[in-house]
């Protein structure tokens, strides 16, 4: 091999591998408000208010506003207007309790962007009808090394003619936290290829300060959702499995296993659809985004609805 031919092929592997910018042109139709908030019955206000930002550029390190108009109206009429948390950012609250049956719209605007509104979302007015059962120490199908306990629950017989969407969450209680069991469904629930039937959604908790990371972290918790026209016979348990540990090699016992079931609005199983088919990481080379379901006008994000039972499993 000559020294020409070597300083050619050189020359193309450098030609080859430069860095190249792509010029293509993506829309950003301006900054906007973005709503987040469960109107849970009997509980108080809690909405989260953040903003939009250009695609293209560096990403902001905040994007919570604080200086919000948040408004709430129920049935119709302005009902209250909430207040800032200054120890949430970007949370607004207030100590009204929603109500079972009503319907609420939420109204915000802030200084230089367009006013978002919600749809109008009314609250379930029955609670489902259910048992649970825990039993200790099974089995799992996935995670061995974790211990584990078996969560069956037992549904009513639901009228078909109802178009109902329930909400499981699974959180461990021990004596100085209340954590989530990080649930995965039994594989013989609900085949799989069923779709419409369930989907996993998030539930954002209650902000907190971390000491180590020395910011305010958000955790989340897994939370079940399915819908009514797909449950089994009432004789048939819909199964979920638990870790029931935590700490160095799970030596501590949750002291019981606090099961939420709720029936929520039919946007927030739609809207976890579409998220859980959103491309993550690497995907992103090769897959499209997926359209987000909003139900929020001027804005983006998702306002809904539940009304939940808690069940506590010692």
């Amino acid at each position: 091999m000559t020294m020409k031919y070597l300083l050619s092929l050189i020359l193309v592997f450098l030609v080859g591998c430069k860095e190249q910018d792509l010029d293509l042109e993506i829309p950003y139709s301006g900054d906007k408000l973005v709503l987040w908030g469960k109107l849970q019955a009997n509980l108080p206000v809690r909405i989260q208010v953040t903003k939009t930002f250009n695609p293209v550029g560096k990403i902001p390190a905040e994007v919570t506003v604080n200086n919000a108009t948040v408004a709430l109206y129920k049935n119709g009429k302005e009902y209250i207007t909430l207040s800032h948390s200054a120890k949430e950012p970007g949370f607004y609250t207030s100590d009204s309790v929603i109500q079972a049956g009503a319907s609420y719209l939420v109204q915000v605007s802030a200084p230089s962007f367009p006013t978002a509104e919600s749809a109008l979302v009314t609250v379930p007015l029955a609670l489902p009808d259910m048992t649970a059962i825990r039993t200790r120490d099974v089995v799992g199908q996935m995670n061995h090394q974790t211990p584990q306990d078996l969560i069956s629950l037992y549904f009513t017989k639901e009228d078909a003619l109802l178009d109902r969407h329930f909400s499981i969450k699974l959180t461990n209680y021990y004596i100085n936290d209340t954590l989530s069991s990080y649930p995965y469904a039994s594989a013989d629930n609900i085949p799989a290829n069923e779709e419409d039937c369930h989907t996993w959604g998030i539930e954002v908790e209650k902000p907190e300060y971390n000491d180590i990371l020395k910011a305010i972290v958000y955790p989340q918790s897994r939370v079940f959702l399915m819908s009514n026209q797909c449950l089994p016979a009432p004789v048939v348990p819909l199964k979920f499995y638990v870790e029931n540990g935590s700490g160095y090699n799970s030596t501590t016992r949750a002291l019981k296993v606090i099961v939420r079931v709720g029936v929520i609005s039919k946007d927030f199983f739609e809207y976890a659809k579409i998220e859980n088919k959103q491309p993550e990481g690497v995907d992103h080379l090769v897959l499209p985004p997926q359209k987000a379901l909003t139900n929020v006008k001027n804005g983006y994000g998702l306002i809904f609805a539940s009304n939940e039972k808690t069940i506590e499993l010692p």
